[in-house]
């Protein structure tokens, strides 16, 4: 994976939005704390994803998708997002 990393965001935040990226495709907090953790050898929580997931869509880089009680983040501008 091609990283790139933007000043204006956190570590973490960047590393979720770099996998949101790459993969091109809605995910989970959980399977986000996975690929964060798996991809960047990180130590993020759960309650860690679910902060920086939702500073990037408040900073409009990702998209929050709500399918009953699963909310999923997509990137803005993704295949999936539309």
């Amino acid at each position: 994976m091609d990283e790139v990393f933007l000043e204006n965001l956190p570590k973490t935040a960047n590393m979720i939005l770099n996998i949101l990226w790459d993969r091109n495709h809605e995910m989970s907090v959980d399977e986000l704390l996975e690929a964060v953790n798996g991809e960047f050898g990180a130590h993020c929580s759960r309650m860690d994803i679910r902060e920086f997931a939702e500073l990037l869509v408040q900073s409009d880089y990702v998209d929050r998708k709500r399918h009953g009680f699963k909310v999923s983040y997509v990137a803005i501008g993704s295949d999936s997002e539309a």
